[in-house]
């Protein structure tokens, strides 16, 4: 069935609409018993008085002449001539014209005046005015000159200014104020728009076409989901950060270098030795997937609710004010700690907003790269699915759990999530073999830790004896293929590591740098990893001094920078997953 829309009528509703404003479905009928001065329909009224021929002339431009003579109930505040420059609205076109203003001053239902008024009304626009008084009444702060013109279908209110459009942060996505090109246009790309055709209002056929009279549009944008961020809706209270044009192409410029991808590359699918398989990956457009990816991990860091967490501080800052909290955690749950909190909003420019506000930057994104963009990274040991092979193992591989009280007390230090791996021998001589798949690796290089668990961590009664370890790193080189390297210890240059059996240890693997990334390169049903192999090795000249049996809590791949940064800044507080 094909369709018309007159006039460039229409009304907007963005999928807020359905959780908050339920009651805007609704077509309220108009009671038929009215006096003989409510005959004129609220078109009429308005069009009839000299006072208000600027905003009637709007009015029926747009096509809400004929949406204003219907028989739906409306409300209608109408600011009298000289109060808004009607050719300046004209120029921003029907779309803005409707929401900005028309929509601004009508709402459905009826709002006559008597009394003590003190209530919120939603406007057609979605946008909540305060409507109240005692005698004097004032629509949004604007004082109403004339109260109660009754109308067959509403009521007229009369204003001596116009209502102010507040836009909310979704409506601030443009570059009308700021130079916000970039992200505005990165975000809009994902816009969807559709015509509800139960909810708008049918008008004549026209040449076999339904028009309609008002036209309700349901929009949506794949974006609020992904980052959990409903910046769209009026009932809600975000903060948003909005990188400027300049701030935007340096941030992406940096980032990038995290999420380099090669066009095809080899995937080890099963690293033992007895039953191996290589895969061939081909990426469909390498470049086009660190550009998106790398925008995508951008906008993850500038986006917080003010209702959760210390998120809250964020509404009362102010520009030139130094923010104080705790942390704040941004709608994708990244967490920042205090001093990379206040950093982050330095140099900013604070915009209030209809639902909440947006600090628009300076030249730069104050961001440390390891808070969203290349994060520290750790690998629980234990996880099945990420055991890529094992060899000369009794069994396979098994989890084992350590509780509070299981604990022997002299063991200092915490076991991560309560489980390790334990790989025993097969045989008395034999060195047991474990490869475990690293996930979400960026192109960088990072500092390698191994968490090591004594063997007495549960029974005190266990001998104390070190494992003595050769481990190796297999991943991709600059060409794609499947490489694997067997690490030096950076304390002794030698090529095992040996752990102190008496505590939990961490052990510093070296440093090692990735050609390329990893994460986001796999499909919904195959992710592609990098793996470390971790061998036991004892000859038997050595086994009454080491133990053959490992036992790994994690890994932690720890970007170079933080790592660096964490030596000159002692104390320094970020998310590593264990706060």
């Amino acid at each position: 069935m094909s369709m018309k829309l007159l006039g460039g009528a229409f009304f907007i509703l963005h999928s807020s609409f359905f959780v908050s404003c339920s009651d805007w479905d609704d077509h309220y009928a108009v009671d038929s018993e009215v006096t003989a001065t409510q005959q004129s329909t609220l078109w009429q009224n308005i069009s009839s008085q000299a006072n208000l021929s600027d905003f009637a002339a709007l009015l029926k431009g747009a096509g809400y002449d004929e949406v204003l003579s219907q028989s739906q109930t409306y409300t209608v505040w109408a600011p009298v001539n000289g109060s808004f420059d009607a050719a300046s609205l004209t120029a921003l076109g029907d779309s803005r014209l409707v929401r900005e203003f028309i929509q601004n001053h009508i709402a459905r239902n009826n709002y006559p005046v008597s009394g003590a008024v003190d209530q919120n009304v939603f406007m057609l626009n979605e946008k909540m005015m305060h409507f109240a008084g005692i005698g004097n009444y004032t629509m949004s702060g604007v004082g109403i000159e004339t109260a109660n013109i009754g109308s067959s279908n509403g009521t007229l209110h009369v204003l001596s200014q116009r209502i102010p459009f507040l836009a909310n942060i979704y409506e601030s996505l443009n570059s009308e104020q700021f130079a916000l090109d970039s992200v505005s246009s990165f975000f809009h790309a994902y816009d969807v728009r559709e015509l509800d055709e139960e909810r708008s209002v049918q008008g004549p056929m026209l040449d076999g076409e339904i028009t309609y009279l008002d036209s309700v549009f349901n929009e949506s944008n794949t974006l609020f989901q992904s980052f959990r961020a409903y910046i769209n809706r009026e009932d809600s209270n975000y903060t948003v950060l909005l990188p400027t044009n300049e701030a935007w192409r340096r941030a992406r410029l940096h980032i990038q270098q995290y999420y380099q991808y090669l066009p095809s590359f080899e995937f080890m699918e099963n690293t033992s030795a007895t039953d191996s398989k290589m895969t061939t990956v081909t990426l469909k457009d390498a470049a086009f997937l660190t550009d998106s990816v790398s925008t995508m991990s951008l906008l993850e860091g500038l986006f917080f609710n003010n209702n959760l967490y210390d998120n809250g501080k964020l509404a009362a800052l102010q520009n030139g004010q130094q923010l104080q909290c705790d942390s704040l955690v941004t709608t994708s749950h990244t967490k920042m700690f205090a001093a990379d909190a206040a950093q982050l909003f330095e140099g900013t420019q604070r915009v209030d907003k209809s639902n909440g506000a947006v600090f628009v930057t300076d030249d730069s994104l104050r961001l440390q790269p390891w808070t969203v963009w290349n994060p520290e990274l750790r690998q629980e040991a234990e996880f099945n699915s990420l055991v890529a092979g094992s060899a000369n193992v009794a069994g396979s591989p098994s989890p084992v759990y350590v509780s509070e009280t299981t604990q022997n007390p002299a063991v200092g230090g915490k076991v991560s999530s309560g489980y390790y791996l334990e790989a025993q021998p097969s045989a008395s001589n034999a060195n047991p073999e474990v490869d475990i798949y690293l996930r979400n690796v960026r192109s960088t290089e990072y500092a390698i830790y191994a968490i090591i668990i004594p063997a007495h961590i549960i029974n005190p009664n266990r001998e104390q004896k070190p494992n003595r370890m050769a481990i190796t790193m297999g991943y991709n080189n600059e060409q794609g293929k499947n490489k694997e390297t067997r690490l030096r210890n950076p304390v002794d240059s030698t090529n095992y590591f040996i752990n102190d059996p008496s505590k939990i240890d961490t052990l510093w693997l070296g440093d090692f740098t990735f050609p390329m990334a990893y994460v986001g390169a796999g499909s919904a049903s195959q992710d592609y990893y990098p793996y470390l192999r971790i061998r036991s090795n004892v000859t038997n000249a050595l086994s009454a001094e080491y133990d053959r049996t490992l036992r790994i809590d994690k890994f932690i791949l720890r970007p170079k920078a933080l790592d660096n940064y964490l030596k000159e800044h002692p104390g320094y507080k970020y998310d590593d997953g264990e706060y």
